[in-house]
């Protein structure tokens, strides 16, 4: 970053968007630049452009920032050679305008297939691209979730699996096409097939008959089976498949598992489903299998009673799962203060809803996982929350940008971190103050200098739109 950028320092007066333009051009730092330019108008935009596009070096660097506006990868779109091209289609942030003058170009088959990939290529591009020569183009367009219902039609009839089985799964796929590629496909085809919820009812019934345990499978997650069919695949002598069933968003509690499962596969599913009568969350809470145990013990609905046997266990996994859960009892959550396990003592320290006393009991660990749970919990005194700032862990320090009620001096403390990254994510932090912020624009870490720059064009932006 050049010298003249240190002038950024004293923060813009009130709606003074012009000067803070000024000093980010003055500056020639393409990071502050790009922080500022999305909050900027036309004119002040044109007035960073040359400093974002000073070098070729820094348009390569733009084509391919994510983070970088839309208005201006659109820019760089135009006449792109071929370097810059491949970034810019590469790169999710690229708006469709800027496809659409990417695909206008020369196009070699690596570029085509980046476009046809991309998830803003419009239906348009697609087309076109579909007819591509290079069949990798092809698959390209066929995997991606907003080809067009024609272009599926067309792509459905190539005689190339890779592409079957895309288009078996393409959300526009209609019911006619699915029964053609029924027909042509192999089982990976099938099973696609099978999942999609436009599947025929006669399809349906043919997956749910086919030896091959793939088709069941993908057909158990079907959200439109119908609830005979249902029942029949969580009765499937296939595990996997009613594992999948029992995944299924459109099954109820009360017809899972109603006598148990010999599968601890599908036990672990059925564990995490929010939607489970008494009686079974009893049973899986006292499951032989620890990652069921595990998973219930987070269940919302779990009573107290199996909240404490859970919390007894030998596993520390399980015992951290009932300190995560919200419904774990004031009592109980300070006695895992306690427990051997720090991983389980940090699951409390988490806790908005912690009692005083157990917050209180935590206070005094050393072990970096409590310390950076208690630095994000907004509950933790000041005076701790100013040690974590200035632990020697740079991972235990940034806890504190996640904290909403941290003081001062800790914010000022990781603004100053000698990790970037912590000083990155401080500059969001609402109560680091203007004057900080500004000077943050002259780190030596580009990531820190844009996090800055935008956040005062944001402040200052906001100051120049009229209340409603």
């Amino acid at each position: 970053m050049t010298a003249a950028a240190t002038d950024m320092r004293a923060p813009p007066g009130q709606g003074d968007f012009g000067a803070l333009v000024a000093r980010v051009g003055a500056g020639g730092d393409l990071y502050a630049a790009l922080g500022v330019y999305a909050e900027a108008g036309p004119e002040a935009r044109a007035a960073l452009e040359p400093v974002i596009f000073a070098t070729p070096r820094q348009r390569l660097i733009v084509a391919a920032a994510a983070y970088a506006p839309p208005g201006l990868l659109d820019l760089l779109a135009t006449d792109a050679a071929e370097a810059l091209a491949l970034r810019l289609a590469k790169n999710p942030a690229t708006p469709v305008s800027a496809l659409r003058k990417l695909l206008g170009q020369a196009v070699d088959a690596r570029l085509a297939r980046c476009l046809a990939d991309h998830g803003h290529a419009d239906a348009a591009i697609l087309g076109e691209l579909a007819r591509h020569e290079a069949v990798e183009v092809r698959r390209a367009v066929a995997g991606n979730p907003a080809v067009p219902p024609e272009v599926i039609a067309r792509l459905a009839a190539e005689d190339d699996g890779l592409i079957q089985r895309a288009i078996a799964a393409a959300p526009g796929a209609d019911a006619e096409t699915l029964t053609r590629l029924w027909a042509a496909g192999d089982a990976w085809v099938q099973a696609e097939i099978a999942a999609h919820p436009n599947c025929p009812a006669a399809l349906r019934t043919a997956a749910e008959q086919a030896p091959d345990s793939r088709l069941r499978r993908k057909l158990a997650g079907n959200p439109t089976l119908d609830a005979a069919a249902l029942e029949r695949l969580l009765a499937d002598p296939d595990d996997a498949v009613r594992a999948a069933a029992v995944r299924n968003p459109i099954v109820s509690g009360a017809e899972i598992d109603p006598e148990g499962d010999a599968s601890a596969r599908v036990r672990r599913v059925l564990a995490r489903r929010q939607r489970l009568g008494a009686e079974l969350i009893a049973r899986l809470a006292v499951d032989p299998d620890p990652w069921v145990r595990r998973w219930i013990a987070r269940h919302p609905d779990l009573p107290a009673p199996l909240l404490a046997q859970l919390a007894a266990s030998d596993d520390p996994e399980i015992r951290r799962s009932v300190a995560r859960n919200p419904a774990c009892p004031p009592a109980l959550l300070t006695r895992l203060t306690a427990d051997a396990a720090p991983w389980v003592q940090a699951g409390v320290a988490l806790r908005e809803d912690a009692p005083a006393e157990a917050i209180a009991a935590l206070l005094g660990s050393g072990d970096r996982d409590v310390l950076g749970a208690l630095g994000r919990n907004p509950r933790t005194p000041a005076a701790t929350l100013d040690a974590i700032a200035a632990h020697d862990d740079s991972d235990v320090r940034r806890a504190i940008a996640f904290n909403r009620a941290a003081p001062q001096t800790a914010i000022l403390r990781l603004a100053a971190d000698p990790y970037p990254l912590n000083r990155a994510m401080i500059v969001g932090h609402p109560g680091l103050d203007d004057a900080t912020v500004a000077s943050l624009t002259d780190d030596p870490e580009p990531q820190v200098r844009f996090a800055a720059a935008r956040r005062l064009a944001r402040q200052v932006a906001s100051l120049l739109t009229p209340k409603s």
